[in-house]
């Protein structure tokens, strides 16, 4: 299946388990991302850029599952899995049965007015506190380094 066919497939709401609403799209220079009501499905483009190869599924499929397990630690509620993307006759699913097409990131999805671009260009006032906390879940008190 080519990327356009596939990704006129996964625009459609009926594509994804759970509650049915818009899906919308966003893109990166190495994944393409869909955003359910509830979810989000990051797929690696097939790309070589030489210092990361995503140009085979097998490659794809290894760096989704690279991505879930060095993510997690981090944000556990976050990270749901790998799935995989199939073909069942005329429709494409996530999971399930059917020719294999591709591997995509599962995730939780997250309030937009939390993403930190949002708060910064709102001016958002918590964001100091946030990116203490944050810190402070990086970088343990017993781990931090002094300069």
């Amino acid at each position: 299946m080519d990327a356009r066919t596939l990704h006129q497939h996964l625009m459609n709401p009926e594509t994804y388990p759970g509650k049915k609403g818009p899906v919308t799209f966003r893109e990166t220079h190495i994944s393409r991302l869909y955003l359910t009501a509830e979810h989000v499905y990051k797929i690696k483009k097939p790309v070589d850029f030489g210092f990361l190869n995503f140009t085979t599924p097998d490659r794809r499929r290894f760096y989704c599952a690279e991505e879930v397990r060095l993510n997690s630690p981090f944000c556990p509620d976050t990270y749901l899995g790998v799935v995989e993307i199939r073909r069942q006759g005329d429709r494409v699913t996530l999971g399930g049965k059917g020719e294999l097409i591709d591997y995509a990131v599962h995730m939780k999805r997250l309030p937009e007015n939390r993403m930190l671009d949002f708060m910064l260009s709102a001016g958002d006032s918590t964001l100091p506190a946030e990116m203490a906390r944050l810190g402070a879940h990086l970088a343990p008190e017993g781990a931090r380094m002094s300069i």
